[in-house]
């Protein structure tokens, strides 16, 4: 007796095979396991060892005594001061002085030039913008007006504002108008 199997009916799968690939894959996901569990562990440590260490920082000197109050608003008071100097200093004088070169016509001169924040009190002021208050005497009115229009013109004045303005005399002659304008310069 002679037995024939037709292979076409059904398929064939090497077990073997299959259970040989299945058992690399488990072993290599359980050491990809043990590789990621190890990692957050040692992940968690590090935070705590962080967080020990910013609670003894903020906790301050072990000792040290505690700064009164009025040593400490003394100490504010200094640094507030130093800040005003640190600001002062730090107006681009050359950009500002060639900004209003380019505006001021012919028949008004500037007699002081305050790089306050006065234009901008109250709020804060965009980066590389600064609020100035420029005084000055104009021959006529018309080179005021000249003045404003041009500051009003130029993309680099902004909140253009005539503060007040009076008529001088000098002599029996000589007429001309007092003015301050505050507005807020942009150096780009």
């Amino acid at each position: 007796m002679r037995l024939t199997i037709n292979l076409a009916t059904k398929r064939y799968v090497n077990k073997r095979q299959l259970n040989a690939v299945l058992a690399v894959c488990l072993a290599v996901v359980a050491l990809l396991l043990v590789y990621l569990v190890r990692e957050v562990a040692t992940n968690q440590a590090e935070i705590n060892r962080i967080k020990g260490q910013m609670a003894t920082a903020s906790r301050g000197p072990a000792g040290a005594p505690p700064i009164p109050a009025a040593q400490m608003s003394e100490l504010d008071a200094k640094i507030a001061f130093a800040n005003t100097l640190i600001d002062r200093k730090s107006v681009n004088w050359v950009g500002l002085l060639d900004k209003l070169e380019q505006v001021v016509p012919a028949g008004v001169m500037v007699t002081q030039v305050d790089p306050s924040a006065q234009a901008g009190e109250g709020e804060k002021e965009k980066k590389g913008t600064q609020g100035i208050k420029v005084t000055g005497i104009a021959l006529s009115f018309a080179n005021l007006r000249a003045l404003l229009e041009n500051m009003e013109r130029t993309p680099g004045f902004s909140d253009v504002l005539l503060l007040n303005q009076g008529e001088l005399k000098v002599g029996t002659s000589q007429r001309g108008y007092t003015f301050s304008v505050s507005c807020k310069v942009s150096y780009r």
